[in-house]
């Protein structure tokens, strides 16, 4: 499942040029039914900047963006209904539904938890900044810390995973990750690949960011104008570490 901005065939080029901007407003109408938290213009603005920035047409990157959340969100329910088969449920933001604890881990390296908002299923990640501190991003608070003893994910889909660079820019990057504490949480998974590295920030962008700019590493599997929970758990610089029970 790989969803690269560069790479659309030509028929698909061939329906842009032909339908134009109609095509163009369809997805993004498309994408802010799928992504409600986004305003038009906040769209829009990152979109045409990435277009400047790259050549590429708005109507490729909105298909891209379209494509995006729509496959995330077909991930999504794929996975929870492999985890209704052992009976558990998933829970919101993986918070307060959780049913275990985090557990200790290694400073640089992040957990993943399957979680879900009012209209998307896009799981959550978080980084150690120490063996027994989370530092995350989520909505009720924004960048925050909080004790693995209480950070509760749930007991299905959980993990831990490790970054595959030096223990140098793990470290920095945990220690970056923890310079943002009191940033805004920013509900924007759409783009968040676009926008800067500091301010709002939500909790794939918070980690994509602290190695991006300690280790040069995309913590990203596919890519797109948005990384999303699972694009960094799935990113091929990661590790398995353990099974979250």
């Amino acid at each position: 499942m790989k969803k690269h901005i560069l790479t659309f065939s030509f028929t698909a080029a061939m329906l842009f040029s032909q339908t134009g901007n109609t095509y163009a407003t369809s997805y993004v109408d498309d994408i802010l039914k799928l992504q409600p938290d986004i305003s038009k213009q906040e769209l829009l603005q990152d979109v045409r900047a990435f277009s400047v920035d790259t050549g590429q047409s708005e109507q490729i990157i909105l298909e891209q963006i379209y494509t995006e959340l729509k496959e995330d969100k077909a991930q999504g329910i794929a996975e929870k209904v492999a985890y209704a088969q052992t009976k558990e449920g998933v829970s919101t933001y993986g918070a307060s539904g959780g049913t275990i604890s985090v557990g200790a881990g290694t400073k640089g390296n992040f957990y993943y938890t399957p979680s879900q908002t009012a209209y998307l299923d896009h799981g959550h990640v978080g980084m150690y900044y120490n063996s027994t501190t989370i530092v995350e991003a989520v909505p009720s608070t924004g960048v925050r810390t909080i004790s693995t003893t209480q950070r509760l994910v749930d007991s299905v889909g959980a993990v831990e995973k490790s970054v595959k660079t030096t223990s140098t820019n793990r470290n920095k990057a945990a220690d970056w990750a923890y310079s943002q504490l009191g940033q805004s949480y920013s509900y924007n998974f759409a783009t968040n690949r676009l926008t800067a590295h500091t301010g709002d920030k939500n909790c794939s962008k918070l980690i994509w960011s602290a190695y991006q700019l300690n280790g040069n590493l995309d913590l990203d599997v596919d890519g797109g104008a948005g990384v999303y929970p699972r694009d960094v758990r799935d990113a091929s610089d990661t590790t398995l570490v353990r099974t979250i029970k």
